[in-house]
């Protein structure tokens, strides 16, 4: 938990550093060609004495306290510029906390265990600790059998992985291995010893570990296994006496003994090569880490291929992991209808898992598997085909199969039941607090079959939408498509940084995971309720750059020719779906709303305030359209990405401005550049 904090306090939510409290020399935060042009941009506004810089240049309100004047001086002007104040991002403002839970858009990530692509990356339990810092709170989990030598597995696997690379993250996952598998000898050797003191034998020296250390963890525990049955066999039928063993030691020997006998689940993605972890690691880190950066909610999307008696491990491990954390199932929970405000959610952890009625313990319908990758891949019917079948299968069904969903497991999903989707019209589609998880394709096919009860129910409901199954790399939806039609979890692959992430991060920089839908959107008003559009200019001037970072893999600033593309993401009339091949030339980027600057040299470039125009744009809803940056490095081939940046239009401020860049890896660059900022905005009739 130290660890963690420590990685926090590195953090800030969107992911970059956090900025030292003590004021810097601004005079040294600018390199030599960004204060060049600060000063000439000084001059030319001090050059007329009725300049309202804050009211006329910048177009945010006059600040009402003491602080200075930023034309006062040349210095105040630079001071001005390395504060906050001058960042290009508007600062997030405070979410709205009475509202209910469906109002918002939820910060997600897809297959969250997978360290890399979808076929034969590590699975571990740290990429929830990295999701959850960076402010994730939305996490999946595929879920599946262990066996008993699943430990003996995971520490093969681990070592192949670590050979690969010494850095110190490799190092420290491999003290954690060790330290866990010195505390399961541990725990094992009390009740071996416990167990042979209770049937009167002696336990083997300590001196003598040998034949004790060839075994397998899975016979170890075989043994302790039939010691705990001889023991049983010998207890009297009819004890004259209580028990001699006091109860506490009685239950945390059982609890010893069950932990080491009964195999518990694993995290991996199924029918792949991809190496698994342990669901008991993954719970501790989301324990550890879920409300560090933040006290809202964090759901847990659970796909379950477990069996039904270690789904039972499964909510023994919860309940005893996030003890406290856990929304308590009670009669009145069970019983609202309304989706709760986030208010009430403060620090809790929401289960969002199949719904099974509590008599399908042993019988009932048994929808299909919950399987991302299966549903992604069928084709989905129009309403009416959809009612045609259900009532020719109806009619010729076989005797219903058995859930595949303990009850125990599945009454810990409250506001958060997991329904498979047919149509909206399938009576499931009215029950509070379900949950509907489509595959991108699938939702699309929705949108075409019926778009305005695609946003009727979004409105009001969850829907859950992640990658088509077939996106083996790890690349990403554009999530935009699905915000725009109200989806409010929209899991992505935190494994890749594209677009599609890049994005994710311009919707919810500087926020806690979950942002408030637009007017239009919200539970609270009525269906014929209209969304607000604008009527958009814009254009951008790009000055200068510093400190950018090189593309990975490039040493030398001298071969590095940075330029500047611009992307504008909005909604056209005809959204297509998306080609997982080509970050550049889906959906909204197009090339009328992408725009380029010249290359130039080095990582301090002068782009000599190089002007991009955007085409006048009708119908934009604000709080959904958004402008990304992307640095690159003109070469004869591929050009490399070197940082980049998003912003929601929004939030996007006007007048002289920096923008702050990430690197490759998503994290703060201390790279920035320096832009003019031209926006206007006029509303239009819906």
């Amino acid at each position: 938990m130290e660890k963690i904090t420590r990685l926090a306090n590195r953090l800030s939510l969107d992911g970059s550093a956090k900025t030292p409290e003590v004021k810097p020399d601004p005079n040294a935060l600018f390199s030599p060609v960004v204060t060049s042009h600060l000063e000439e941009i000084y001059a030319s506004l001090t050059a007329s004495s009725d300049v309202d810089f804050a009211k006329d240049i910048q177009h945010e309100t006059p600040s009402t306290d003491t602080e200075t004047d930023p034309l006062s001086s040349l210095e105040a002007f630079k001071e001005y510029m390395a504060g906050p104040n001058a960042s290009a991002l508007q600062p997030a403002q405070k979410p709205d906390l009475t509202v209910p839970m469906t109002d918002f858009f939820i910060s997600s990530s897809h297959n969250t265990y997978l360290t890399g692509n979808q076929l034969s990356s590590d699975s571990d339990a740290s990429a929830y600790t990295n999701a959850l810092l960076n402010g994730c709170r939305c996490v999946e989990i595929d879920v599946w059998d262990g066996d008993l030598d699943s430990d003996s597995d995971s520490d093969v696997s681990s070592t192949s992985s670590e050979s690969s690379s010494d850095d110190e993250q490799t190092k420290e996952r491999k003290k954690e291995k060790q330290k866990k598998k010195a505390e399961t000898v541990g725990r094992r050797n009390t009740v071996s010893k416990k167990l042979n003191g209770l049937l009167g034998r002696k336990s083997p020296p300590a001196d003598e570990p040998a034949e004790e250390e060839e075994k397998s963890l899975g016979a170890k525990a075989r043994d302790l296994g039939a010691l705990a049955r001889e023991l049983i066999r010998k207890e009297p039928k009819e004890p004259k006496e209580p028990a001699v063993v006091p109860v506490e030691e009685e239950k945390s020997l059982g609890a010893m003994a069950r932990e080491l006998i009964r195999p518990e689940p694993k995290v991996l993605h199924g029918h792949t090569l991809t190496k698994d972890t342990t669901f008991r690691d993954v719970c501790h880190a989301i324990r550890d880490s879920a409300f560090v950066k933040s006290d809202l909610p964090v759901i847990v999307s659970l796909e379950v291929h477990a069996s039904l008696e270690q789904q039972e491990t499964m909510v023994e491990i919860m309940e005893d992991a996030w003890r406290g954390m856990l929304l308590e199932v009670t009669p009145e929970i069970e019983a609202t209808k309304a989706p709760p405000p986030l208010k009430k959610l403060r620090r809790k952890i929401l289960i969002k898992v199949k719904y099974v009625a509590p008599a399908d313990d042993t019988q009932g319908a048994d929808q299909e598997d919950y399987t991302d990758e299966l549903e992604g891949l069928q084709p989905q019917p129009s309403q009416g085909e959809a009612s045609v079948t259900k009532t020719n299968t109806n009619a010729s069904a076989p005797p219903p199969k058995p859930s595949k969903i303990s009850h125990a497991l599945s009454r810990l999903a409250v506001f958060t039941k997991g329904f498979h989707f047919s149509h909206f019209a399938q009576p499931e589609a009215k029950v509070p607090g379900h949950v509907f998880s489509l595959s991108e394709k699938a939702a699309r096919a929705a949108y075409a079959n019926d778009r305005d009860a695609l946003f009727e129910h979004n409105r009001r409901h969850f829907m859950r939408v992640y990658p088509f199954g077939l996106r083996v790399d790890s690349s990403n939806l554009d999530p935009t498509f699905y915000w725009r039609r109200g989806a409010q979890i929209v899991a992505l692959n935190w494994q890749s940084l594209d677009k599609g992430m890049m994005l994710n991060r311009g919707l919810f920089a500087g926020e806690e995971g979950w942002v408030r839908k637009p007017q239009g959107y919200l539970s609270t008003e009525e269906s014929s309720a209209p969304v607000p559009k604008v009527q958009m200019d814009l254009s951008i001037e790009f000055i200068a750059a510093q400190n950018l970072p090189l593309p990975p893999g490039d040493t030398k600033e001298k071969g590095f020719h940075p330029y500047v593309s611009c992307y504008l993401h909005v909604e056209t009339s005809n959204e297509e779906p998306d080609s997982p091949t080509d970050d550049d030339t889906t959906d909204s980027e197009k090339y009328s709303y992408k725009r380029e600057t010249k290359s130039t040299t080095g990582c301090n470039p002068d782009f000599k305030g190089q002007k991009v125009t955007f085409p006048t744009m009708t119908g934009i809803v604000e709080d959904l359209t958004f402008v990304r940056f992307k640095v690159k490095d003109h070469e004869l081939c591929r050009d490399s990405l070197a940082a980049w940046a998003c912003i929601r239009l929004n939030r996007l401020r006007e007048g002289y401005r920096l923008i702050h860049l990430y690197d490759c890896a998503g994290a703060d660059s201390g790279g920035a550049i320096l832009v003019g900022v031209t926006k206007k905005l006029d509303q239009v009739s819906a």
